[in-house]
């Protein structure tokens, strides 16, 4: 386990990773029907025309549940992929990643991000659980 100052969890890397590569899942129930509640959790995806959501918000010990937004610099992309006849999101390497990079993603266009516009001082910082794979 690594520890870093920042805000919130994190995701990062143990080697190296080639651009496109494969580098982990987005585990949880498979959802065909909208959930009700409103949860971080939440990934929601269209796979064959058709809109399914996976609720990862148990702590189940699974990581991609646990990469932070970044949306001007993201450095993975989830990517919908059919294994055994069902929807699964992995996520890919954008580009060359070095080990002991946090894993980032655009999680989607709008304002309902509110950290989007956050500045970050230091007394908004602190040491925080990271995990790396």
């Amino acid at each position: 386990m690594i520890l870093l100052i920042c805000e919130g969890r994190g995701v990062f890397t143990k080697k190296e990773f080639g651009q496109n590569e494969f580098l982990l899942p987005y585990e949880g129930e498979l959802l065909e029907k909208e959930p009700d509640v409103d949860d971080t959790y939440i990934f929601e995806f269209t796979f064959k025309g058709k809109p399914f959501w996976v609720d990862a918000s148990k702590e189940d010990g699974s990581f991609g549940r646990l990469l932070n937004d970044d949306h001007i610099h993201p450095n993975c992309r989830p990517k919908v992929m059919e294994i055994d006849e069902k929807p699964v999101i992995c996520f890919f390497s954008l580009r060359p990643l070095s080990s002991n990079t946090e894993l980032v993603y655009d999680y989607g266009p709008g304002n309902i991000y509110p950290w989007r516009g956050k500045v970050i001082t230091p007394l908004h910082m602190f040491i925080v659980e990271v995990f790396v794979i």
